[in-house]
């Protein structure tokens, strides 16, 4: 527990909750260490007459998040199948949510997701495992969100 002087400042990962690693049973457990978020968007840039850029266009705006946890359990049979689950396909949609109410970040409705009902819904795009003599086992996961993909509307083709 951390005890403040002085101003506010937003401190530590507690309270951030990420659901959807599973389609039935109970979510891994996870001990979250770090979430990073940016945003970003494509830009086509046009030059006039002298080579300078004079227009900018920004299209395709979305969000990453990186977040890396380390996989926890009451036994290394456990630990392992949250591994496992905490790896899953590219494309899954994961759910991020924050358990204050005045921090948005994660789960709250921005510039990328106009719809309350995306709120909090990202897919999930790539995940590593991490493993060394000296340390804990860690998962570092990337998740993006795009102003124009409604993750309410996921199919999946093929079998």
């Amino acid at each position: 527990m951390a005890t403040f002087n002085g101003k506010y400042v937003v401190w530590g990962v507690n309270g951030i909750t990420a659901t959807g690693f599973m389609t039935t049973g109970d979510e891994p457990v996870m001990d979250y260490q770090s979430v990073s978020v940016s945003n970003t968007s494509d830009v086509a840039e046009v030059k006039n007459g002298d080579g300078d850029v004079s227009l900018m266009v920004f299209s395709n705006h979305n969000r990453e998040a990186s977040i890396e946890v380390v996989p926890s359990g009451t036994s290394l049979d456990v630990v392992q199948g949250d591994i496992d689950e905490l790896m899953p396909i590219p494309g899954t949609i994961i759910t991020l949510g924050e358990s204050d109410a005045h921090l948005t970040t994660l789960d709250g409705e921005t510039g990328t997701v106009k719809e309350a009902g995306g709120a909090g819904m990202w897919s999930y795009m790539s995940g590593e495992l991490t493993r060394s003599n000296d340390a804990e086992a860690r998962i570092s996961m990337v998740l993006k969100q795009y102003a124009g993909c409604d993750l309410d509307a996921t199919l999946t083709v093929g079998s």
